[in-house]
């Protein structure tokens, strides 16, 4: 299931993953038993309402968290994707990293004090509104402070891919000068800081709180992030210096432009280990893929040529010989499908694949040319 897209905000997608409305729920359904136990006298009509607002209130001071990175990012020259609120709580996808290692410090450090001032913020109300306003909203309020404030010093721990774990790298780059040590560094105080939550979680558990199932999930997230981060680190370091050209697989057997579909599934996709092949002629060429070949019933393969499955070139995405690998890897996708096209006037020259970079790297590791991190 895909993200669903909220709105738009200053130039950025807010959109939520459906794993955001089990959380949103478990987190309600806290506050209602929280709120029954203060205030045993109260409805339940009333106090399912106050807990649905609070979640809710909740979720969106996680979101002015995100964005607040997002501004900053925008402000420093690294453009944002968007912002997704998911099972863990918020993400800032940008296109970028940080150029600098100031710039990575102040986009980082921005969101953990964003939350601690609203912590600050809510605390303020809930001193002044004694009195004023009913003591349910004054303990919602008060509950929210408390959660911004844990949610502000969460962040602030040293583990990558957290936000402290951002500044740690920010400072190890600015005093290594490369930011991938720093990067290997701070994922390996990630992981251990992950796997300290871990075996804090599992303990709980034991002892007879199920709520340490939720630390311990925590944890495997920020150990699964900080490895991906360090797998990262060694594909960029692989791929410096190293254009589309000098990567891709060239010359790609293509498929002639009035085959048809049973023709192209048995001369190409049962023959050759691939699973997309241009389809080219005088005027037109596009790729013809096997996850478009599956859609087409079978009984049309023998009447249905393969231009008519295609996908066009031009909305495929294709990258000069010359172009950097950087900018390559920014427009593959993790998908098993993904590709990126090499094109020379207006001819596919090569195509290059996740599990081309994967080799390449590989290659590299194993001929001691770059290190494994």
């Amino acid at each position: 299931m895909n993200e669903i897209k909220l709105f738009r905000f200053l130039g950025i997608d807010i959109s939520i993953d459906p794993s955001w409305l089990v959380v949103v729920f478990l987190f309600a359904w806290s506050f209602y038993a929280q709120f029954q136990e203060e205030f045993p006298s109260q409805s339940a009509a009333v106090l399912i309402v106050a807990a649905g607002i609070t979640a809710i209130v909740f979720f969106a001071s996680v979101l002015l968290h995100e964005i607040s990175h997002s501004l900053v990012a925008q402000a420093r020259g690294v453009p944002v994707e968007g912002i997704t609120l998911f099972l863990f709580g918020g993400v800032s996808r940008m296109k970028m990293e940080a150029p600098r290692p100031r710039d990575e410090f102040l986009i980082a450090v921005v969101g953990p004090l964003t939350s601690l001032g609203l912590a600050a913020l809510l605390w303020g109300v809930v001193t002044l509104g004694r009195g004023a306003l009913a003591p349910l909203v004054l303990e919602a309020v008060g509950s929210l402070g408390w959660l911004n404030l844990l949610l502000g010093v969460f962040n602030l721990l040293p583990g990558f891919p957290l936000d402290g774990g951002r500044v740690l790298r920010s400072i190890l780059w600015a005093r290594s000068g490369s930011q991938a040590r720093a990067t290997t560094g701070a994922a390996r105080v990630g992981t251990f800081i992950a796997t300290g939550l871990i075996a804090l979680g599992l303990f709980a558990v034991f002892a007879g709180d199920l709520g340490g199932l939720w630390m311990a999930a925590i944890g495997w997230f920020l150990m699964q992030a900080a490895a991906a981060e360090a797998r990262e680190v060694v594909v960029r370091s692989a791929l410096e210096d190293v254009t589309a050209s000098d990567l891709m697989s060239p010359d790609p057997v293509s498929i002639p432009f009035e085959a048809t579909i049973a023709e192209a599934v048995d001369d190409f996709f049962l023959r050759y280990d691939h699973s997309a092949f241009p389809v080219v002629s005088d005027e037109r060429t596009g790729l013809l893929t096997l996850r478009a070949v599956r859609q087409i019933p079978r009984d049309y393969w023998d009447v249905r040529q393969v231009w008519s499955a295609m996908t066009e070139l031009a909305d495929l995405p294709t990258v000069p010989p010359e172009a950097p690998m950087t900018e390559v890897l920014a427009q593959l996708r993790e998908d098993a499908d993904s590709r990126v096209l090499v094109v020379e006037d207006g001819r596919i020259v090569g195509i290059i694949t996740p599990r081309d970079v994967a080799r390449w790297v590989r290659r590299n590791v194993e001929l001691g040319l770059r290190d494994a991190f």
